[in-house]
């Protein structure tokens, strides 16, 4: 299943939607490009300058620091990137039907390996900086769309069991499982940069669909 949007293009929307002269938007874009490509510590701000196609007084302009320029990249990816994300793989997989709970993860696994593939270089910039540079007052700004996802996983889950599919777990226990065997695939890929091919990812997919499916069919007697 194909991906709608790339977290490089939500943060591109964010920024041209801001306040930011067309600059300071250059500066950003080439900032997340470099932090993707070389990692925050190995990007300088001459390097960023040079990128953006700008004097490297103009970066220090608008923002002081290299911390400065990574806190405005993220700000928008936890208040608007991220809620985008998860409203899309809401609609798109969650909230639809299929016959099957194995259908059913074999598209939501399917999906978000193909988003962690395309999105492996930014994915790992904010996988290394979220934890050190977010306090966690920030990220309950995501609540409300992780409320939607828990909502809306629970009425499918719930249809499952009902056909004698899925044992009777709560929904976040299950949840936590499909998305640990999800990461544990993918993570190596995303950390380490590396390219799979489709053939590679319809097998992660039906693996980890063939391992879940097993796990959480209930027990016969």
């Amino acid at each position: 299943m194909a991906v709608k949007h790339s977290v490089e293009t939500l943060l591109a929307e964010s920024f041209n939607e801001s306040d930011l002269t067309s600059k300071q938007k250059a500066v950003l874009r080439a900032s997340l490009s470099l932090f993707s490509e070389k990692g925050f510590e190995q990007t300088t701000t001459t390097d960023i300058a040079r990128v953006a196609g700008v004097a490297e007084g103009t970066v220090y302009k608008r923002f002081k620091t290299k911390d400065d320029i990574l806190k405005a990249i993220m700000s928008p990816f936890l208040a608007e990137v991220i809620p985008q994300l998860i409203t899309e793989f809401t609609d798109a997989v969650v909230n639809a039907s299929y016959p099957h709970f194995a259908d059913f993860l074999q598209q939501a696994i399917g999906n978000r390996m193909q988003f962690a593939l395309e999105n492996r270089k930014q994915i790992r910039v904010f996988l290394q900086e979220l934890t050190k540079r977010t306090n966690s007052q920030e990220l309950t700004i995501l609540i409300p769309e992780l409320d939607q996802v828990v909502s809306a996983l629970t009425t499918v889950l719930d249809h499952y069991k009902q056909q004698g599919e899925v044992v009777d777990w709560p929904t976040m226990r299950i949840a936590r499982y499909i998305a640990s065997t999800a990461v544990g695939y993918m993570l190596p890929a995303v950390l380490m940069n590396q390219s799979l091919s489709e053939a590679q990812l319809a097998k992660f997919s039906q693996e980890a669909t063939e391992f879940l499916v097993r796990g959480l069919t209930p027990v016969a007697g």
